[in-house]
């Protein structure tokens, strides 16, 4: 029997809307300190595109190994340090850290790598751009840690996004054919036992970036946590219900394709 909601730890996640680990690692920790410490958290998601801040950081190594169960979301897009993605470290240095993380959360089923997102764009000096080549050498890297789930996306071209783009000289370019990418997609994961997911894709299952269900599977204790879909999240959204302790505030990275508030526009 499913303890009472109201006596189940909650799922806590930081951040969907800001890489807390990069962009303020000290206000995570004060956070997690004051309101949710680990003998009262079921699980704890942290997104992030940096993963080395968990080793590299004392204080984070620290607080990240007090909970009972980690689950991590790595951004992996094969932009990390190009004029895209500024300040991203680069495709190999993020998995390189993820690789010494792992072993610090119980391993590669607490990690999901996300190539998210998958972007087309007509770049300012007239070139056409896509990181979707980067994906087989994301997936089989990832796959090469133990890591079997992978999520996908494709840009979401939001009004202040696409202004943003236009004062940089980039215009977005509708895919080719998502169902032929999306094939793509799953033909490389599955020749990798890799399982591919899509955040809110049309046309694909409902994923669940917060999954109580596996978060159960995964806790050492099996402790039951929520499993109700989280409210105000997108209709194509399968993810159950957590306390997402971020904010849309000033992101570290600059990622020109961000649909929140990235601090910085261009390279360096």
């Amino acid at each position: 029997m499913q303890a009472s909601p109201l006596k189940m730890k909650p799922v806590v996640s930081a951040s969907r809307r800001i890489d807390m680990l990069a962009s303020c690692p000290e206000r995570l920790l004060h956070i997690l300190e004051t309101r949710f410490p680990p003998e009262q958290t079921h699980t704890l998601v942290l997104w992030t595109k940096d993963p080395g801040r968990i080793v590299s950081d004392a204080a984070l190594r620290t607080s990240v190994s007090r909970y009972a169960s980690v689950f991590l979301h790595v951004s992996v897009t094969g932009m990390g340090g190009t004029d895209l993605e500024p300040r991203v470290p680069s495709t190999g240095a993020s998995l390189e850290a993820l690789g010494q993380v792992i072993d610090r959360i119980s391993g590669p089923d607490h990690v999901a790598v996300r190539f998210d997102p998958i972007v087309h764009l007509r770049l300012a000096d007239g070139r056409f751009y896509s990181n979707l080549d980067e994906f087989e050498t994301v997936a089989e890297r990832a796959a090469g840690l133990g890591v079997r789930r992978i999520i996908v996306s494709w840009m979401q071209v939001y009004r202040k996004v696409h202004r943003r783009l236009e004062r940089l000289g980039i215009e977005p370019v509708d895919p080719p054919s998502q169902r032929q990418e999306a094939e793509h997609l799953s033909e490389v994961a599955g020749r990798l036992g890799m399982e591919v997911r899509g955040c809110c894709v049309p046309g694909w299952p409902r994923g669940a970036c917060i999954d109580g269900r596996l978060f159960r599977n995964l806790h050492p204790g099996a402790e039951a946590c929520s499993v109700a879909k989280a409210r105000g999240q997108r209709e194509l959204c399968g993810c159950t219900h957590s306390i997402d302790i971020g904010w849309y505030g000033p992101c570290v990275h600059g990622c020109v394709y961000c649909y929140a508030n990235p601090t910085f526009y261009g390279p360096g």
